[in-house]
């Protein structure tokens, strides 16, 4: 008796491109089974790749290679006759001291950007909105291990900075993709009277419960970050008005009255929120947001002010 299958369709098609041995190695450990990988060692090697193989869909590429480096291989792409070539999503890799150079690749026509260390999530996230077309949906981390270090996902950049890269990076996919944008801004209203009256640990143990909760509540390519002593700051990737409201009230909600246990003292967990749509076309630096943002937060001890 003969019974009908249904067949998984077949996986996406993805060149990663880059001459670090140990670069295409990440790569192919995180996406190995998330997409059809092929591999190529510098620009000349990807474009007669991208030539021969009609179901290449997505493009990730170094910058700095020998033979043809990821600036030509983006022209070459984005001037070629072929339609389906010249339409091919490229994102580029790139490190936090190449800004010159992601510049230059955006002007060329990078559709994004994906930090150099890259995680897991940096790519998986980048082949679901690239794709699939969509944001991630939510994705909660029980695992206190499984949380990224506070100066951002594998990066040795130290916040602010890392927060500043990461904004240029959401401003150029965003704008490129016709997205919303906002960010949300967490003050922690006790930060320095706790440690006054208990110690900067008290007041650091609070941060880092407070840390531990949001993440749990964001999804995994929302970008969080410590901007200063007492404040957290998140990038809503493809968030609208409305979201960002709603998130706020959401987590307003679930903060409110909440208190932390610590040895045999109760510290309370008081905070205030603020939010932030950007004009991504207006000249207006990270660094100029982020001072904006403070702005947010006056001595009124009101539980939020949302702009």
């Amino acid at each position: 008796m003969l019974e009908a299958t249904q067949e998984a369709p077949p996986a996406k098609r993805v060149l990663f491109v880059d001459d670090s041995r140990l670069m295409r190695y990440a790569g192919s450990k995180f996406l190995a089974d998330k997409c059809d990988l092929v591999m190529a060692e510098n620009g000349e090697e990807a474009w007669q790749q991208i030539n021969r193989d009609k179901d290449i869909e997505l493009i990730f590429t170094d910058l700095m290679m020998p033979v043809m480096d990821g600036h030509e291989l983006i022209r070459t792409v984005r001037s070629c006759r072929h339609q389906r070539i010249r339409k091919l999503p490229i994102l580029v890799v790139t490190g936090n001291e190449e800004a010159n150079a992601r510049e230059q690749a955006l002007s060329a026509g990078a559709t994004a950007f994906i930090p150099k260390p890259f995680s897991a999530a940096d790519l998986t996230g980048a082949l679901r909105i690239h794709l699939e077309g969509q944001i991630p949906e939510a994705h909660l981390i029980t695992n206190a291990a499984d949380y990224p270090p506070e100066s951002g996902l594998l990066s040795n950049v130290p916040e602010p900075e890392y927060y500043y890269l990461r904004i240029e990076q959401a401003f150029a996919f965003h704008l490129r993709q016709n997205l919303d944008l906002a960010l949300m801004h967490i003050k922690l209203n006790n930060y320095a009277e706790l440690a006054r009256r208990s110690g900067t640990a008290w007041a650091e143990a609070i941060m880092r419960n407070l840390r531990y909760f949001l993440h749990r509540e964001l999804r995994q390519d929302d970008s969080l970050h410590r901007t200063s002593d007492d404040l957290y700051s998140i990038i809503l990737m493809g968030t609208h008005k409305a979201g960002a409201r709603n998130l706020v009230s959401r987590l307003r909600r679930a903060l409110a009255g909440a208190r932390v246990r610590f040895a045999n003292q109760e510290l309370p967990l008081s905070v205030r929120f603020g939010i932030q749509f950007p004009d991504l076309a207006a000249e207006q630096t990270p660094a100029q947001l982020l001072t904006a943002a403070h702005g947010l937060f006056d001595l009124s001890g009101r539980v939020s002010r949302i702009r």
